[in-house]
């Protein structure tokens, strides 16, 4: 009996073996290792470390999640957002650009938007060959939420040539393969004018970073995440055949969001793991010499520093179960009658939910270190940054909040 004759498949259906789970785990501990020995340099640098990509590749992490029937191990949204966690213990930044690609490959692995021909094309390319995606869905002003501005004209050769700019290109530097959203205009690059039909002409395009008129502008420069190298991509009348159109992107790829929302807690919470196993660490060490009734204080032995450990450890299980509940939630294929907003906002809770746990816990933990952590460069400092960054990726927690007030006083 084959493993398709016991249960009913569906787009999160776990193809993935112990024993296969329990090596990627492996792999990605071993890679987290070469994480945080460049994780220093590359954020004073603000590099993406472009030679840690052949050694992602050959980890096997990259076709992770392929699904098996196009050669790939099939891991489930929840074994792939362990794999994030356990490269986040290594350096957060470094994994947060290369989870672009375990998100894309979740999200494009089933997205009905996407032809199937298409998607077995690109699928196989990525367990074949390790090719690395990168997907770029923001604009200056436009943002995920906001229609693209970024064109598309029709050719003469049944394909398009794509026109703009996308911010946030996370992992642009290391990736092979370019995903991003485009409205597709008139033949003289005149966007339609009402929001239903710009909404219906946003489409997704597939195509290689290869491709003549695309470059990088080198722009990235910020508080933390600055490892991720998450530039600005530049599209100058890029040729793309019709073998690159996605299908309509709203319709498609937003609907399998909880890819994003649930692959990005995971390096969040590794990201938290990593700042409270630093403060157990230094706090089990640290004497402050002599106080008020002692000669010699031990800080492990204050109350107020056990208290705040525990609470801090309780955020993080309460994190990490959130996390897991809500990516049982998918793979156990349970209904959810919910709006397409809704929807997403279901699953972006946990990001939501895990992002603010490490806000809370960095901060805790420099609190409880005391000036030590907050030395420029230090594991403690560059997390208390870098956990900021994810309040930024939508939905962010004022997004979600208000996107299920709406629906629950019934308000489209």
């Amino acid at each position: 009996m084959t493993f398709t004759d016991t249960i009913q498949i569906h787009k999160h259906t776990s193809e993935i073996t112990s024993s296969e789970r329990a090596d990627l785990l492996e792999s990605a501990r071993e890679l987290a290792i070469q994480f945080a020995e460049l994780g220093k340099e590359c954020d004073r640098n603000n590099h993406f470390p472009t030679e840690l990509v052949e050694p992602y590749k050959q980890s096997g992490i990259a076709a992770a999640a392929v699904p098996r029937r196009y050669g790939g191990l099939g891991a489930d949204i929840y074994t792939t957002s362990m794999i994030g966690r356990e490269l986040a213990r290594g350096d957060a930044a470094i994994a947060l650009a290369f989870n672009m690609h375990q998100a894309m490959v979740g999200i494009l692995r089933a997205t009905p938007a996407l032809d199937e021909t298409a998607r077995e094309v690109l699928m196989r390319r990525v367990a074949s060959e390790n090719a690395i995606m990168c997907g770029t869905f923001s604009e200056a002003r436009a943002g995920l939420a906001g229609l693209a501005d970024t064109i598309a004209v029709p050719d003469s050769r049944g394909g398009w040539r794509l026109t703009g700019r996308k911010n946030w290109s996370t992992l642009i530097e290391g990736c092979d393969i370019v995903t991003l959203n485009a409205t597709i205009t008139d033949a003289d690059g005149n966007l339609p004018e009402t929001f239903g039909e710009h909404a219906a002409q946003e489409a997704l395009f597939i195509f290689d970073k290869s491709t003549p008129g695309v470059s990088i502008d080198r722009t990235w420069n910020t508080h933390g995440m600055r490892a991720t190298g998450s530039h600005t991509l530049v599209l100058d009348g890029a040729p793309v055949g019709p073998e690159a159109f996605g299908g309509n992107f709203r319709l498609g790829l937003v609907g399998e969001a909880e890819w994003a929302a649930i692959l990005f807690a995971g390096v969040y919470l590794g990201l938290a793991d990593r700042a409270y196993a630093e403060a157990v660490e230094i706090l089990k060490r640290k004497h402050l010499g002599a106080t008020a009734g002692s000669q010699d204080t031990d800080v492990k032995q204050l109350g107020h520093v056990q208290h705040t450990l525990g609470r801090m450890k309780a955020e993080l299980e309460i994190a990490s179960r959130t996390l897991e509940a809500t990516a049982l939630v998918a793979i156990e294929n349970r209904p959810l009658e919910l709006p397409l907003p809704v929807r997403k906002a279901y699953f972006d809770l946990t990001k939501v939910s895990v992002t603010e746990a490490a806000v809370s816990v960095t901060d805790d933990a420099c609190r409880l270190v005391g000036g030590m952590a907050f030395s420029h460069g230090q594991i403690l400092e560059r997390s208390l940054r870098d956990a900021r960054a994810g309040l930024l990726h939508s939905f962010t927690s004022d997004q979600l909040y208000t996107i299920w007030g709406r629906h629950e006083l019934g308000i489209d």
